[in-house]
């Protein structure tokens, strides 16, 4: 997979992925498990596309497709906002 170069401000650079996962977020006290494509990844976290709301600060769960015992918990750090190139985005830091 390509690495892509680090832009300024960027800690570590990230891999291109395009894999299908899962998110598990609590939705009313009730996990759901909802698709999502990992677009790209580095070391600290994840940018996903995915079509359901969510919140900075969230924490989730991602699971890969390739590697369904293998769950990544991770907190929402941002959302691309409505009409960017990053609109339906959302990154996500490993914590």
């Amino acid at each position: 997979m390509p690495n892509l170069p680090i832009p300024e401000g960027r800690r570590s650079k990230r891999i291109l992925a395009k894999t299908r996962a899962s998110m598990v977020v609590n939705l009313d006290r009730n996990q759901k498990r909802l698709p999502c494509l990992v677009l790209d990844s580095s070391k600290e976290g994840l940018r996903l596309r995915s079509n359901f709301h969510l919140r900075r600060g969230q924490v989730v769960e991602i699971v890969l497709d390739e590697e369904p015992h293998s769950g990544r918990r991770c907190s929402v750090v941002w959302i691309g906002k409505a009409g960017s190139k990053h609109e339906g985005e959302v990154g996500v830091q490993t914590v």
